[in-house]
């Protein structure tokens, strides 16, 4: 699967504002100030603030770890998808002006750069992207990216195998225009949703 690297920053801010609402730190604060200072039993009632707290971090903690843990995979399977949907058009955009040129050596230079087998690759990667864990949007994305990797499959294999002294108006007899028609746009519909869903992101 393809990997990109997620740099994740923390502001004061979100930090103050966590703690601010964490239970952790709410409840023994809310104890702290209505406890009776003036009496002598002050030190036990610390104590036992003190311990409800750590009772409360004992639970919270690891949730929180687990919620960011879960967040953090999910980011970087997202940036994932994107890059592998960058390199798609790509990929697209390629042997369509391939097929739109109808020149055999353009065909030629498009075979020595092995494109049938990028498509191959783009059609495997597109399929280990898991389903579970994303929003209905987010699955209609992914299905959108596996329908045209298959559909490039499918378009690299003819024109791996197309004949010019057969049939030299490449352009005009090409099986897979309709097809090229309908999922040219959506491939650029996928990049632009994902480039909005997809945090910022930073290389290192």
């Amino acid at each position: 699967m393809l990997e990109r690297e997620i740099v994740i920053r923390f502001t004061w801010a979100s930090v103050v504002r966590a703690l601010c609402l964490s239970p952790a730190v709410v409840i023994p604060l809310c104890l702290l100030l209505y406890l009776p200072w003036g009496s002598a039993n002050a030190p036990a009632w610390v104590q036992a603030v003190g311990s409800i707290a750590a009772i409360i971090a004992a639970w919270l903690i690891p949730y929180q770890h687990e919620q960011m843990r879960a967040r953090k995979q999910k980011e970087d399977l997202l940036a994932s998808v994107a890059w592998l949907a960058f390199r798609v058009k790509n990929s697209f955009d390629h042997m369509a002006g391939v097929i739109d040129r109808s020149e055999p050596d353009d065909r030629n230079r498009w075979l020595f750069l092995s494109q049938p087998n990028s498509w191959v690759i783009h059609r495997d990667a597109a399929r280990e992207f898991p389903l579970t864990g994303f929003t209905s949007d987010e699955i209609a994305l992914l299905l959108s990216l596996r329908s045209i990797t298959e559909f490039g499959v499918s378009c690299a294999e003819t024109l791996r195998t197309w004949d010019f002294d057969h049939s030299p108006h490449l352009a005009h007899d090409f099986p897979h225009n309709e097809g090229i028609v309908f999922h040219r746009p959506q491939i650029d519909w996928v990049l632009r949703q994902l480039s909005r869903d997809v945090p910022h992101q930073d290389h290192a």
